[in-house]
């Protein structure tokens, strides 16, 4: 998964959305069954939201795993949330 850091006043392409910004985000998803359809072949350390179950989860390669602490200051404060 790529990784990029911009810097002040830099222009973001078109390309950098598919090919670093979709990969540094959460999405989140109403249920598992959406995810499912929607994300049929994760690679290793996508995050997602269920918003049924109100879990962040992250995929370790083989399956998705909810991940555990952090305080209860709003999970929307911290990360940049996509879809619904």
């Amino acid at each position: 998964m790529p990784r990029k850091v911009w810097s002040s006043g830099e222009v973001l392409a078109s390309a950098d959305l598919n090919d670093y910004v979709g990969d540094q985000v959460v999405m989140t998803f109403a249920n598992e069954a959406a995810r499912t359809s929607d994300l049929p072949s994760p690679t290793a350390g996508m995050m997602t939201f269920l918003v049924d179950v109100a879990q962040v989860q992250v995929y370790d390669g083989t399956e998705f795993t909810q991940i555990s602490g952090g305080g209860s200051s709003g999970f929307e404060t911290n990360f940049l949330l996509m879809g619904a």
